[in-house]
């Protein structure tokens, strides 16, 4: 009987514990981890692309956050006009040379750093067309030792 009492409490403990972290990864992730837009921080626009039928844009900035301790780097974002929602989709430390090309449906991101270096968001982003319709754009990653010699 004294062994499923210890193991029962050993069980709850470390409910609380994964649960204290769950909770604590959550609100990290609503309150610090997205960044307010490139209009509310220190941004300068780099480069602009739309889509076709312009209901999406992707903008890239070269943006320095933080208080203390200064980040400077590039950042991808995700315009909807139509919306005016916003979403990060790269982000990288430091000032790399970094170029956009938007096709009908993909995103080739040109660049002669690091891969490592880069945070992608997502592989995929989706956005809504005026009439509503959803569509994807994935994005891929090329390293161009001439990305910046055009």
């Amino acid at each position: 009987m004294q062994i499923f009492k210890r193991m029962a409490l050993i069980i709850a403990a470390a409910g609380v514990t994964f649960g204290l972290i769950v909770i604590s990864i959550v609100v990290y992730q609503y309150t610090v981890m997205e960044p307010e837009t490139p209009h509310a921080g220190d941004c300068q626009l780099q480069q602009l692309e739309q889509t076709h039928d312009r209901a999406a844009e992707v903008h890239t900035y070269q943006c320095t956050r933080g208080s203390e301790t200064t980040w400077r780097g590039t950042e991808m974002w995700l315009y909807e006009p139509l919306t005016e929602e916003w979403q990060r989709m790269l982000t990288v430390k430091g000032e790399p040379c970094v170029r956009i090309h938007l096709n009908e449906r993909r995103l080739t991101v040109a660049h002669a750093g690091n891969k490592l270096d880069f945070n992608l968001a997502e592989p995929v982003f989706i956005y809504k067309d005026k009439e509503g319709t959803s569509h994807s754009l994935a994005v891929a990653i090329d390293n161009q030792a001439s990305a910046c010699e055009e």
